[in-house]
């Protein structure tokens, strides 16, 4: 009866399921990676690490207070890239894969879950997402793991077996935007490969674009090779325009900023080349060709801000999403022209979305503050290490001043709880005690307040 009790409090509504499942995923996942069978041996992990570890791969955050290429065994590598396929596909739309596999019907509920998951507005058309997500993502990760195996065998980076490997690992890690390596180098060693980092870039923007966007494409290539008129939804373009943008526009800045900096020794084609990578890295991915403590105090400004901005929504990465982004610029712009409507592309927002992604953002920006606080409170380490090390952590990205190893437990359980709120998302994070009824059954008198 107490067990009952206990498990109706933590699935009591979709949000809270959610959060348990992957809360019980992680601590599954750090059991595991804490057992030797999971490590080299003689160098035995804590077991703060092996739970940081595990929130980083079922988040895809790449953040990581140990080495794993060194310190986990090739079991304990696989272990981790499990958690980074369910945490960058989704463990909740993988479960609902498996149900429609074993011919199990969907119900409502079950779909409010998978649509909290991956960030859906409506529950119609979430069976369409899993199943074509996944076919899409799937076929994907194939092709790459045996065109990225067989380009680093035919390189000499590796020996046959472990190229296919270290291609396996990249495959998913780099789809899911998580930022782990194998080799202990991130992609340092293909600096100056830049076949390798087109590839590298294309699995990037395929798990940061979005998954709607993606089935999309594949919905236009069919309908161009049955000759049908095909046009994409507004959302699907709204997403896809705001990701270049910010691509481009953060590649263009380092660029600018790192020519006689950080890139002084580049040719120009290289510089081109690592800008364009480091812009989209910083948008979830967590992987780098060069050492970022070696950028100017501004990049790294700016590579926080684009690491607080993330990814689009109903994809492998975090952050506040770019739509959240969208619809604050829209809402600055309609205040500052007084109209009482937020137009985006000629459609009007609805109020409580627009209400929603302040919300997101103002709890965010409170979240970083905080937890930056909290770790400078505790740590010998200044404002730009521990801020830059926070947002990526919040925006699932990865990327590193080389502090996290030498935290504390204390610091480490803040960037624990934060990647956490990362991967789950504010609003899950912020309705996880709502019993989903309408509390606001008294109306009280409105009253205006000088804001301002």
């Amino acid at each position: 009866m107490i067990i009952r009790s206990i498990v109706s409090v933590f699935s009591k509504t979709p949000i809270r399921t959610f959060v348990t499942l992957y809360a019980g995923v992680t601590l599954l996942g750090a059991i595991f990676l804490w057992l030797p069978f999971s490590q080299t041996n003689g160098d035995p992990l804590a077991f703060i690490d092996a739970l940081f570890v595990s929130v980083s791969g079922v988040s895809t955050t790449g953040l990581s207070t140990v080495t794993v290429a060194t310190r986990l065994n090739r079991f304990g590598q696989v272990i981790l890239l499990f958690l980074i396929q369910f945490g960058g596909i989704g463990l909740i739309m993988l479960i609902g894969f498996f149900w429609l596999t074993t011919g199990k019907s969907i119900t409502l509920n079950e779909r409010k879950l998978i649509a909290t998951d991956q960030n859906q507005i409506r529950t119609s058309q979430v069976v369409r997402l899993i199943r074509e997500t996944l076919q899409i993502l799937f076929v994907i990760e194939l092709i790459m793991f045996v065109i990225i195996g067989f380009y680093l065998y035919a390189n000499n980076y590796f020996d046959f077996g472990e190229s296919f490997f270290q291609s396996f690992f990249l495959t998913i890690s780099l789809t899911a935007n998580a930022g782990f390596d194998i080799t202990g180098d991130s992609l340092v060693r293909y600096a100056n490969d830049y076949v390798f980092q087109l590839m590298a870039m294309f699995l990037m923007f395929i798990g940061a674009v979005g998954f709607w966007p993606l089935v999309e494409v594949k919905d236009f290539v069919q309908a161009l090779i049955q000759r049908k008129p095909f046009k994409f939804s507004l959302f699907a373009k709204l997403l896809v325009s705001m990701h270049v943008i910010l691509w481009v526009f953060g590649a263009f800045v380092i660029y600018a900023i790192e020519a006689g900096g950080a890139l002084a020794d580049y040719n120009w084609i290289q510089s081109i080349v690592t800008s364009l990578f480091m812009s989209l890295t910083t948008r979830n991915a967590g992987f780098s060709t060069l050492d970022v403590s070696t950028f100017s105090a501004p990049t790294l400004m700016l590579m926080t801000a684009l690491m607080f901005i993330g990814s689009s929504p109903n994809s492998a990465g975090g952050g506040i999403r770019t739509s959240t982004l969208l619809l604050i610029i829209g809402a600055l712009i309609a205040f500052s022209q007084n109209r009482k409507q937020i137009i985006v592309a000629k459609r009007a927002i609805k109020p409580a979305t627009v209400y929603k992604s302040l919300l997101v953002f103002i709890v965010a920006i409170g979240l970083i503050i905080v937890s930056s606080f909290l770790i400078m409170v505790a740590e010998p380490y200044g404002f730009t290490e521990v801020i830059f090390e926070v947002t990526s952590a919040f925006g699932t990205t990865g990327l590193s001043l080389g502090i996290t190893p030498f935290l504390t437990s204390f610091s480490k359980t803040v960037l624990i709880a934060v990647m956490f709120i990362g991967r789950i998302g504010i609003v899950a994070l912020l309705l996880i005690f709502s019993t989903q009824e309408d509390t606001n059954r008294i109306r009280y008198p409105e009253i205006d307040m000088i804001v301002g």
